[in-house]
């Protein structure tokens, strides 16, 4: 009992150890970057008006029957307060309030019709209420910057339980998805069998999607993914590969289903898996390649 409970003392401890903060930044650039993306994509396939004014009567969430939309034209300004809460995330100005109103606004949206629900909507409103917990504009901020022109010292690093919470959100999202595939209907290849058999008119790959042994390799393979490459990205040896094959994963989502925010979103999140400073050694190791190749040419034009 003695062991147990200092192995769980120093795992707690290790949650307040300080790290790197550029992980951490660049979730919050990402998420502030996609929402931007999808708040145009309301304006610009006339979803507002569709979906949250036009209609007489919304399916109401048990318990949030209360929640109505704005009058007249409030839900087009209500998508403009999350444009511009969006754009202030993503630079990171009073990162600290624009992250609680877009939490609150979101959140509102998402409420007012359960026939809109969409579990990519309720993820985004779980990652920002994440967000405003974790520190994200330390630095390659706005809000870095005033504080560094009001004389404060510059901090570069967040405790570790910043990161680890969306390690473990998104651990938990993707064993859950694999768990949820284990029913008669996935594995009786329905609905993906459907879903793909739509898009039969891709070029070259469409025809294979009426072939129930490549609808069998996507069903169980989905499935077989999210059981074992979520384990897989906690560990250093094997995390690259699982981040490749679910990179893979979720571009092929993209392009062959109607989803959204959803794909980029958790290959976003996926990153935070990775050690906390990893943006700053691709960086570094980008400037050393071009480093070297500009060395390279200028030897070549010598000779």
């Amino acid at each position: 009992m003695g062991r147990l409970s200092a192995a769980f003392n120093r795992w707690f401890d290790g949650l307040y150890r300080p790290v790197d903060s550029a992980s951490l930044v660049f979730m919050r650039v990402s998420f502030g970057v996609i929402m931007l993306v999808e708040c145009w994509r309301f304006y610009d396939h006339g979803w507002i008006e569709r979906y949250y004014i036009r209609p007489d009567f919304l399916f109401k969430y048990y318990g949030f029957e209360w929640v109505h939309p704005w009058p007249g034209d409030g839900m087009y300004w209500h998508f403009v307060l999350l444009t511009v809460l969006s754009l202030m995330i993503t630079v990171g100005l009073f990162y600290r309030f624009a992250m609680t109103v877009f939490f609150f606004a979101f959140t509102y949206v998402f409420l007012l019709d359960q026939a809109r629900y969409l579990n990519h909507f309720y993820l985004v409103s779980i990652v920002a209420f994440l967000m405003i917990l974790a520190p994200a504009s330390q630095t390659y901020s706005v809000d870095s910057w005033i504080r560094t022109k009001l004389g404060r010292p510059s901090v570069r690093t967040v405790p570790y339980w910043a990161i680890w919470i969306f390690v473990a959100q998104f651990e938990v999202l993707y064993l859950y998805a694999g768990i949820v595939k284990v029913n008669p209907d996935w594995l009786r290849l329905e609905p993906l069998g459907m879903w793909l058999a739509r898009r039969d008119d891709a070029p070259l790959i469409g025809p294979l999607f009426n072939q129930d042994w490549v609808v069998a390799i996507a069903a169980y393979g989905s499935a077989g993914l999210h059981l074992l490459g979520a384990p897989l990205l906690l560990f250093k040896k094997t995390r690259i590969y699982a981040a490749i094959v679910y990179g893979c994963f979720h571009l092929s989502n993209h392009f062959l289903f109607t989803i959204g925010i959803f794909p980029w979103m958790t290959m976003a999140a996926t990153m935070m898996f990775f050690d906390p400073d990893w943006p700053r050694q691709v960086w570094r190791t980008m400037w050393r390649k071009i480093g070297q190749l500009a060395a390279a040419a200028e030897k070549t034009a010598d000779v």
